[in-house]
């Protein structure tokens, strides 16, 4: 029996996205091709590994919150307790079909609505909350393909696009970044990959890793050069990083990856008394 969807929603009111037409791509089959010469991305490392990979963010104190191992009768629980404490959800993950909700104090967003769907980013929910000026925040997606789309506003989005394959699509993620748009969230759901891009992202350069060594050398040489991590995923067989550089040069930011066998629980909480929070955490390859 397939698991029954749901949906929520957290907030009320806000200040709307300027709206702006929204684009959904149908399904592609793109992969890695040799001819893509121009296409900014590193493929290192071979033996596989699964962890959790959490990255953490120095920021002001902040209320952040988070759950892992939820089933998906208890997602609305847990994210309408956190709507009650002022908190949106920043970031979701999923290990062994359940799920990681991480929330926060501070993400500027107004109003929030999520769902768990059966089906991998589900197209015509999305593109109803794209016409209430909605704009994807965070996508996870499960072993079995289920998702799990968390759709906000307060964002600095304009116009957004979204692509599912069976492999990373490569060729599209090429094209929207010399669109002017930049890769805002990304997730994989069994062997299916999935890629948001926004335009008016906040970045103004960015790259992709593929199949990362952690820590690497060219990852390194990259955040000493004023790169961040702002999005991951993995499958079984393969995991690709993002790193961007904001439009705005922050001074004295500080950031740190660290790869676990189980949910950080206790470093998460180390890492706060240190002003270090979670911006971003997936489950799956990660050497």
């Amino acid at each position: 029996m397939r698991p029954p969807i749901s949906s929520g929603r957290i907030g009320d009111g806000g200040l709307d996205s300027c709206p702006e037409k929204k684009e959904e791509e149908k399904d592609s089959t793109s992969r890695l091709c040799s001819d893509l010469s121009d296409l900014r991305i590193e493929r290192i490392g071979s033996t596989p590994a699964f962890q959790w990979i959490s990255v953490y963010t120095k920021r002001p104190p902040m209320k952040q919150r988070f759950h892992h191992n939820i089933a998906n009768s208890r997602l609305s629980h847990h994210a309408e307790k956190g709507k009650r404490d002022g908190l949106f959800i920043s970031c979701v993950a999923s290990e062994a079909n359940l799920w990681a909700l991480v929330m926060d104090a501070g993400t500027g967003f107004t109003s929030q609505v999520y769902k768990f769907s059966s089906t991998f980013l589900p197209k015509d929910w999305i593109m109803k909350q794209w016409e209430k000026n909605y704009y994807i925040s965070s996508i996870a997606g499960a072993n079995n393909g289920s998702s799990l789309v968390v759709m906000s506003k307060g964002t600095r989005y304009i116009q957004q696009s979204y692509k599912t394959g069976d492999s990373i699509p490569l060729k599209w993620m090429d094209k929207k970044w010399k669109e002017g748009f930049h890769v805002t969230s990304m997730t994989t759901g069994g062997s299916r990959w999935g890629v948001v891009m926004s335009r008016n992202s906040g970045f103004s350069e960015q790259v992709m890793e593929v199949d990362f060594l952690n820590p690497s050398e060219d990852i390194n040489r990259r955040l000493e050069s004023g790169y961040m991590i702002t999005s991951m995923a993995a499958t079984a067989d393969q995991a690709a990083l993002i790193l961007s550089i904001p439009r705005r040069k922050i001074t004295d930011e500080i950031q740190e990856t660290l790869r676990t066998s189980s949910f950080p629980s206790s470093y998460v909480k180390d890492k706060w008394g240190k002003n270090m929070f979670i911006t971003s955490i997936c489950y799956g390859r990660t050497v």
